[in-house]
């Protein structure tokens, strides 16, 4: 296991935290976005298009502090990811993780606007292109709902820095032709804007698994993956997600199963 010593990020000390898969290590800011459910699972689903064998180019869209990116790379010991983010100080966070894992060989950090690439990830396509883009479009909501958060975490929430239509745009362009991959997490309610953009951008939709609190309640959130350049790949909607079991906190044996077992999922 890694060291765990604490690092000083612009003057705050913050003690690592075990990830609690590969022996990895995180380090999180307090004004940064979190690591959560949402980032867990999306990290199991988009670890669940890598192909076994040779390395898997994979890139995340708004890596945040790259939370999502070292659990794939524990996940999937043959995946090679590419994180970025716009956020100054969530970028330096990650940068962090990465020394602090000694993943450099698997992991690189930019620090940039997902609508304008630099060119080390606009020459290149990748085999599977993963993010949890903003679940609100900022028209919804108050003016106080998103100026009580810090401003790092509103990004993060809210569209100030790429709409959603930026981030499938940015997808699909990095997304390779015939084979490639798009991955997401979005809040359900954005299903069908999500669909209609995929198909604006030449992504056929290809599975959809709705994640719920329990089997009384709706969905909280939805887990989409989409093929490039195949107009004729199937679709399918697989069985829904149920975090905790009905009346108790619980997990059942399928969150269980995702978030301490090894990977075996595929849904390819």
């Amino acid at each position: 296991m890694t060291e765990r010593s604490t690092v000083n990020i612009e003057g705050d000390t913050i003690v690592p935290e075990e990830l609690g898969r590969g022996g990895l290590l995180l380090l999180q800011h307090k004004d940064c976005y979190k690591l959560d459910t949402a980032s867990v699972l999306l990290a199991w689903f988009a670890s669940s298009f890598v192909r076994n064998g040779k390395p898997c180019e994979m890139l995340e869209l708004g890596s945040g502090t790259g939370g999502v990116s070292l659990l794939v790379s524990a996940r999937r010991k043959n995946a090679v990811v590419d994180g970025v983010e716009l956020v100054e100080l969530a970028y330096k966070v990650f940068c962090e993780n990465i020394k602090l894992n000694h993943l450099e060989e698997r992991i690189n950090a930019y620090n940039c606007d997902l609508r304008e690439l630099p060119s080390e990830i606009k020459n290149k396509a990748y085999d599977v292109v993963f993010m949890n883009p903003p679940f609100y479009d900022g028209s919804k909501g108050s003016v106080t709902d998103t100026s009580v958060k810090p401003e790092h975490e509103s990004k993060a929430r809210f569209s100030q820095a790429g709409t959603l239509e930026d981030f499938i745009q940015a997808q699909s362009l990095r997304t390779r032709t015939s084979g490639g991959f798009a991955v997401m997490c979005i809040s359900p309610d954005r299903v069908p804007e999500c669909f209609s953009l995929y198909s604006k951008y030449k992504i056929t939709p290809v599975r959809l698994l709705t994640v719920h609190a329990n089997a009384s309640k709706n969905a909280f959130l939805a887990l989409i993956a989409g093929k490039k350049g195949a107009p004729n790949a199937e679709f399918k909607v697989l069985p829904p997600l149920f975090i905790n079991e009905e009346g108790s906190c619980s997990l059942t044996q399928r969150a269980i199963h995702i978030y301490e077992e090894e990977h075996s999922d595929c849904f390819i």
